[in-house]
Parts: structure tokens; sequence; C-alpha cells
């Protein structure tokens, strides 16, 4: 067994195929193939059941790939301790981002950058569950995540502030033109473009709970499987969304305003996330430092 071997066997086990880990890896197929069978043979195991969706985990193929993904893990801490001693405030920070925070993400970046500016930026813009699976394997520094029901096991979290949520829309999808606020009932019938059912956050929850509670269901046009899609649709006219109000604030150009629910004061907090279980370079230890010091940014 040998380093080129695991490589190869972990970037098959995240593709769930041997030609998009080829692809991925910049390498013709037959090679990865080839050291796939080697490494079984040598184990005596079969790492992979092939079925005619791709190819998946057997158990003892699970048992290694988690004992790779700590080995690549311990590797990469080693590579950022060593490089630590010599280049003091440099490196490279690695973040990821979900789409409704790109506003306190700027903030931070700019007092950081002001401090450090050799420290260079990889950031990934993604959605919550791709970022945390990333994070866990030691892809990422940090998150920007939103608030959650139920605290992320594992993780540290630091509230960044408090974020009204309301009823996104253009002039042509406004359901009540002439008012403020939006009143509840005013909501019955009104097309929606809301986040899936499913969302991390929840938003759509708040929504159609108080929609129920006026006596009807909400009428949702279209399930966005993140918050950009939901953005295009407002912007297209299918229908209203509910969504932190800083997009919508951060979107000057666009055609698309807010407006609260009148009775509904429903809330979404930015927050920073990171893992202390494992090793941090000094510019990630010091840009979490300073996210920590900062004092929460709210909303009017």
């Amino acid at each position: 067994m040998n380093f080129k071997q695991l490589e190869y066997f972990s970037a098959v086990a995240e593709a769930k195929s041997i030609s998009m880990a080829a692809r991925n890896l910049h390498i013709a197929q037959p090679p990865v193939s080839r050291q796939i069978a080697l490494l079984e043979d040598e184990l005596g195991v079969c790492l992979f059941l092939r079925n005619n969706k791709g190819i998946e985990l057997t158990e003892a193929g699970k048992s290694l790939f988690q004992q790779t993904q700590a080995m690549f893990q311990n590797l990469r801490d080693m590579v950022d301790s060593v490089r630590d001693v010599d280049a003091g405030m440099r490196g490279q920070l690695k973040i990821g981002v979900v789409y409704s925070d790109i506003p306190a993400v700027m903030d931070h970046l700019r007092q950081y950058h002001k401090q450090y500016p050799q420290v260079e930026f990889y950031i990934r813009l993604g959605t919550p569950n791709d970022l945390l699976d990333d994070l866990n394997r030691g892809q990422l520094h940090i998150l920007f995540l939103r608030s959650q029901t139920e605290a992320i096991a594992g993780l540290r979290e630091k509230t960044l502030g408090e974020d009204p949520l309301e009823l996104v829309m253009n002039a042509e999808t406004d359901p009540a033109p002439g008012l403020a606020e939006i009143p509840v009932e005013a909501l019955e019938g009104v097309p929606m473009c809301l986040l899936r059912s499913d969302d991390l956050w929840g938003y759509s929850n708040y929504l159609s709970h108080e929609c129920q509670r006026m006596g009807f269901t909400p009428n949702t046009v279209c399930q966005c499987y993140d918050t950009p899609m939901a953005i295009q649709m407002v912007q297209a006219g299918f229908g209203v969304s509910f969504l932190p109000r800083s997009i919508v604030d951060n979107l000057p150009n666009s055609n698309i305003y807010s407006k609260p629910v009148k009775g509904l004061d429903a809330k979404s907090y930015p927050m920073l996330v990171w893992s202390d279980s494992m090793y941090h370079s000094k510019c990630a230890q010091q840009f979490i430092s300073m996210a920590k010091a900062m004092p929460e940014q709210m909303q009017d």
C-alpha cells in the first residue's frame, strides 16, 4: 500500500465514480482502476461495490476511507504547522460562505486584510451541508453560516449579528403596494418561491406556520434549492420569497425589495463556525480571534 493508491482510492470514494475521480485527478482512467485493483489485492478485501448507479463503498471500504481522511488531515496539519514556523502571518485562509452571509463576510475580510495583507484568501460559496462536510474533512478553516435550531455537534460558533426575515418581491408581485408592512391575510393565494421544506435554516417554516395560523396554506409555486435561485425566481416575477433582509439591501441595482410581514418577528443570525478539534494555522487563529472580538452587527 502506498500514498498514491490511497489518494486514488479517496478520490474514487468521494466522486463515487472512477471516471469522475480520474478527471478530478487530471489523469487517465486506467491508472486509477489499476491502482484500486492492486490495493484490493494487497488488502485481500473488496473496497467498492459496482452497480447500475455507479460504485459505493463496502464496509471495509468505509473503514479505510475514514482512516485515510484522518491521515490526510494529519498531513495537512503537519504541513501547515511547519509553514507557520517560517511564514509568520502569511499563508492561505480557506473560507466557506453561504450566499446570504456575503455582506457579513466582506466586513470581516476587509478588516482582516488591512492588518494582514500577505494572507491569501481561498473562498468557496456553497450550500451549508457541503461546506460543513468540507470543514470536517479539513478542506476549509472556517465557515460563515446562518443560525440553526440546533447547535452543530463538535463545532464552535460565534454569532455575528441579527438579520430580520422579510417578504422579498418586485413591483409586480407586491401583495400590498400601498403598505409598509404586509398583513398575513394579504398573502392568501399569492405565488411564493420558498426555500425547500428541508432547508437547514427553516425560513419557510416561519411563514408557513403564520399563514396556517390565519387559516390558509401558502401558495408555493416553486421550492428552491438555495437562496440564489429563490432570488432569481423573485426577480423573474414568479412570486415572492421570505429571506434575510440584508440580501436585498446588498442588491441595490435589482428590481426587488423587501417588506416585513406584520406581526411576524422572525430573525436570522449570521455566524462564524469552526472546529477546535483540528489544527489551525496562525492566519486562521488570528481571523477567529478578530471575529470573536468584533461587536455583533444588528440590522435596523
